[in-house]
This record gives C-alpha cells, structure tokens and sequence, in this order.
C-alpha cells in the first residue's frame, strides 16, 4: 500500500460513520466513570456507482458488562463516534474481535494505549484517562490491512466548558463537526488477505465514510462559529480548502497551537488530527450548495475509468466533498 508500513502513527485517538455512543461525565475534579463496548466486524458498503464493498468495522457493543457483536453487520469503514463529557474521565474501553477467519486485532489509542493484541474470538479492557480533543483510534493488524479495510474510529472529548473544544475561551463554538478522512480501493477491499499491496491505488475517498453525493452537508449560519475536526484515518497526506471563508487552525492532535493562525486550505498528515474553527460570512454562500469543504489534492471523484471495472465505475463530482450550509 502506498505507505501503509511507513505511516506515522501520531498523537490521537475517530469515525462519524456508525452511530453515536455517549457516555455521561463530570468536570475533571469529578471524573466520570466510562464504560464503551466495541466491535471488530465484517460487512459491506455502497458507494457511489459501486454497490456491496466489503470491509471491515467498529460497531458498538452495546452497554452491557461485555460487547454484543453481530458479526457482518458493518455498514459504513470507520467505527462509531465516542464521545465523552469532560476531561478527566476514567474511560474502560471493551473491545471484541469478531472478524473471524482468525485475524489478530492490533487495536491502538495513540500516545493512550496499545497496541493491544485481541485474539479472534477474544475481548480486551483498555483503561485510560480522557483529554480533551479529537483522537483516532485503530486497528494496525494484519500489517496495516486492518485500517485500510476501515478499522478506525473518533473519540471526541470535551473539556467541562460547554462549547468550546478545549479550556480556553478562544475555542468556543456554535456548530461541532467530525470530519473522518479516509480512502477505499475496492479491488484491495475485495480480498484483502491476498491482494498485493504494491498495486492499492484508493479510488473513492470518504469524509465519515461516505463519499460526496451521499456526504452529509453541515449546517451553520452567517455569524456562527464551526468547529471542524479533521481526523486523517487514511494513508495519504490531506489538504483540506474551504472556499469562500477561512478556517482558524486551533489545534493538533488533540492539542491547542500557541500560535494559532487562518488558512483556506491546510494540511493534515495521515494518522494526525486537526481542529479549525471557521465564521460563516453574512452575504450568502459562493454556490447554491453553500460553502464547498473539499480535498485540495482535487480526491474529488468516485471509481476509476472504465478501463479498470474492478475499482468502480467513474463518477465527478464526488470524494471527499461536503459543504457549509447555511
């Protein structure tokens, strides 16, 4: 895979794709007890012009003193959005392998925890202290195929402060959106225990593991303050532009910049996380859709030429695409 071995694994622990779980919590001085349940499973997707993809999940286990998994439930890459109420939260994080065909899970929390080697069958307890930020959590196994066949997912946590992303009061908000980035190549996707990684080449590219017409649009109006949270769950550095605002870049991987600064489009290194906050203008959005957020290295379609069927069927505009509406 195009740098699936020399992929940095930087500070974080992500995914919008699945359903929410949230878990209640108290101000650091009273740190909340968190008990989260996860699945490792198999499933399939549908992608624009490419149905029934398979990959491999995080879905919640339900609240249960052990996960409940179904196996081939997964319907979207990426694993449920954790959320958490504050700093300081005594978090047990339960996570169960039900992949089958014996695939060992290599489940990490970044500068947290891991990696954790789960047994196919088994479950594992990772315990940990939330901090507030956005941070990515995954399964490196299987020499990086884990992730690539999508699984990753978003822990989101929330200083005691409501609105803002983290203690100060620059960093408050009025709209909050995860922003899982990643890619699929459905030829890869397809078999993944054998297929040689010399040839991936990703051909759709996701943000909360859809990729544009079926992203979700964010919506905020003129005067609001949007709070995007870029979590780079892929193998490529991405760049992500807002056209027709800026966005104030606030903090990375989990942690506040001290010299903030304004971009239209910044970078975000794979296996990193970013915080901008963006203003929407008075005036009016420069299209009908509203205000484009889309990945500046034009990952802007879906499938590959007709050439080469076994990737999908061509599709512009698409990828990693959504918009501000206002």
């Amino acid at each position: 895979m195009k740098r699936a071995i020399a992929k940095t694994k930087i500070l974080g622990l992500v995914a919008l794709a699945g359903a929410s779980l949230v878990a209640g919590g108290g101000s650091p001085s009273e740190a909340a007890a968190v008990s989260i349940n996860l699945c490792a499973v198999t499933g399939s997707v549908n992608l624009p012009g490419d149905s029934g993809v398979p990959i491999w999940a995080f879905t919640s286990g339900g609240n249960g003193l052990t996960p409940v998994c179904t196996p081939g439930s997964a319907t979207a890459p990426g694993g449920p959005q954790l959320t958490t109420a504050a700093d300081g939260d005594a978090v047990t994080l339960n996570v169960a392998n039900a992949l089958g065909n014996g695939h060992e899970l290599s489940f990490e929390i970044p500068g947290v925890s891991g990696p954790t080697q789960i047994a196919d069958g088994s479950t594992a307890t990772i315990t940990f202290t939330a901090t507030a930020g956005a941070h990515l959590y995954q399964s490196g196994g299987d020499a990086g195929r884990q992730e690539a066949m999508g699984l990753y997912g978003a822990l989101i946590v929330h200083p005691s402060t409501a609105n803002q992303a983290y203690g100060d009061a620059s960093t408050a908000y009025d709209v909050e959106a995860p922003l899982v980035l990643s890619e699929i190549d459905p030829a890869f996707n397809a078999d993944p225990d054998n297929f040689d990684m010399t040839n991936y080449l990703a051909t759709y590219w996701l943000i909360n593991g859809e990729a544009y017409p079926d992203t979700n649009p964010i919506a905020a109006t003129a005067g609001q303050r949007v709070l995007l949270r870029y979590l780079n769950a892929g193998y490529d550095n991405t760049s992500m532009m807002l056209l027709g605002m800026h966005q104030r870049v606030i903090a990375r991987d989990g942690r506040m910049l001290g010299n903030p600064f304004d971009a239209v489009a910044d970078t975000i290194p794979a296996g990193a996380t970013e915080d901008t906050i963006a203003t929407v203008p008075a005036g009016g959005a420069p299209s009908t859709h509203g205000f484009a957020l889309y990945n500046r290295n034009l990952h802007v379609t879906n499938g590959a030429t007709a050439a080469d069927p076994a990737r999908g069927s061509y599709g512009t505009p698409g990828g990693m695409l959504t918009f501000i509406t206002p």
